[in-house]
Formats: structure tokens, sequence, C-alpha cells
């Protein structure tokens, strides 16, 4: 048995990581391509809207009313300590429309839509429905991939903010109805710090998050090759580098949109 040394194993990983990278700046630019023909395909780009958005409703809402439920209830702890409960509704404002909202709402449809995606083009590929496109002329790209990266593309910023919204009414309602914060209280401060500024953040990252995670979904699924693991790794490798991507890209983000520093002279 031989064994590979770790800087043999590096050298393979970072080659296959510039490849990969390469592969898909390519298949990018395919896809910016063939978004020219959507018109065409527009009765495909409502049924994926119709699959991205209205199914995910489901997992959003759920998802939304846990986590603004666990923030109404940390931070009122966290800011009892302090006394500062008054600041509790900026807070949960400002979390989600910045950074939870648009983060958590990719990634459960990325974890449903984007397997999904992978998973279907996986299977068309191995068992020859995308080649038969092509021997009829027909784009894959343009009838497989594009209606599905456009419409997450719209549908996400859509998902982000409603998911924003229902988790901000759970956390008032732990906060309020449990806690024991006045509803007065926390509303005022949630109108005086959330501001079109909060919805920029929410609407420009999720929208970014869609594209990565149909992007990278239909990437995996259409280079897709061998046998059935060929599904199973397709599916695996979308959840695992489109949650990472979004991560990564949240930080970019985050550095480059404006902050809103006159808000801190409010307080």
């Amino acid at each position: 048995m031989v064994l590979t040394s770790p800087i043999v194993r590096v050298k393979e990983l970072a080659k296959s990581f510039i490849i990969t990278l390469g592969d898909f700046s390519l298949f990018s630019v395919e896809i910016l391509r063939s978004s020219r023909g959507l018109w065409r395909r527009r009765g495909l780009f409502l049924r994926h809207c119709e699959f991205i958005g209205v199914t995910s409703l489901g997992v959003v809402i759920v998802a939304a009313l846990f986590l603004g439920g666990v923030l109404g209830y940390q931070l009122y702890v966290s800011f009892h300590l302090f006394s500062a409960e008054a600041l509790l509704g900026g807070s949960i404002g400002v979390s989600l429309y910045r950074e939870l909202g648009p983060v958590m709402a990719s990634i459960m449809v990325t974890g449903r839509a984007g397997s999904a995606m992978a998973a279907e083009l996986a299977s068309m590929r191995i068992s020859e429905q995308i080649d038969a496109l092509e021997v009829m002329a027909v784009d894959p790209l343009e009838y497989l991939v594009a209606p599905r990266v456009l419409a997450g593309l719209l549908m996400l910023p859509l998902l982000g903010v409603f998911f924003c919204v229902v988790a901000s009414w759970a956390g008032a309602a732990v906060a309020c109805g449990i806690m024991g914060l006045e509803p007065v209280i926390f509303w005022t401060q949630y109108a005086k710090v959330v501001d079109p500024l909060e919805l920029t953040h929410c609407v420009t990252k999720s929208a970014v998050f869609g594209l990565v995670l149909t992007s990278v979904g239909c990437f995996y699924g259409f280079r897709a090759r061998g046998g059935a693991s060929a599904v199973g790794f397709a599916t695996r490798s979308t959840v695992v580098v489109a949650t990472l991507t979004i991560l990564l890209t949240d930080f970019l983000l985050t550095s480059f949109l404006p902050f809103g520093f006159q808000k801190l002279r409010a307080f």
C-alpha cells in the first residue's frame, strides 16, 4: 500500500478546487447566455417559482417561528441583566433583517429545493435525458437550468423578507406574551431601528443567496457522472457547498453593504 504524503494530498485538493471553480465559472457564463431565452420558457420559470417559493413556505414558517422565539427569549434574558429590555425590539429586527433572515431562509431552501434540483438533474444526466435534449436541438441550459436560477433570484428575496416578518412576530410573542415586556416598547423600538436600509440588506443578500444555491445545485446535478451514486454525490455536494458559499458570501456582503452609522447616534 502506497501512502500519499500530506503535501501531495493538499496539492491534489487545491488542483481539484481550482478546476471545479473554473468549471463553475464557465457554467455561470453559459447560464447568463441562456437566460436570454427566458420568455420562451416562462411556463417553466413560473413552475420553478412555485416550487422554490410557494412550496418552501412551510419549512420557512416553522424555522422562522422557532428562531424568532429563541431570539425573543435569549435576548430578553441577556438584556434584563443590564435593564435594557427596551432595546429588544430593535435588536431582533436588526439581527433578522441583516443576517439571520436571509441566511436561514436560504439554508432552508437549499436543504429543500437546492438538493432536489441537484438530484433531479443528476438523474436526468445519468439516464441520458439531457443528452436526448441536445439531440433534439434543445438547449438543456436554457430549458433546465436558466429558469431554475432566475426563479431562485426572484423568490429568495420574498422568502427572506417573509422569514423576517414571521420571526419578528414570534420574537414579540415570546418577549411580550411570556417574558412580560410591554408590546408598545417592543414595537416602538422595532419601528425606530428597522428602516429601508435593513430591507436593502435582506433583499440584496437573499437575491445573491438565491443565485448561489440554485447555481450550485444545477451545477452539481448537470455535471453528474456515473451510476446511482452520482445522484447522492450531487445532492450532498450541493447542500455542503451551497451552505458554505452562502456563509462566505454573507461575510463579503456584510463587509460592503452600508451599515447606517446614523442609528448609533439615536441611542
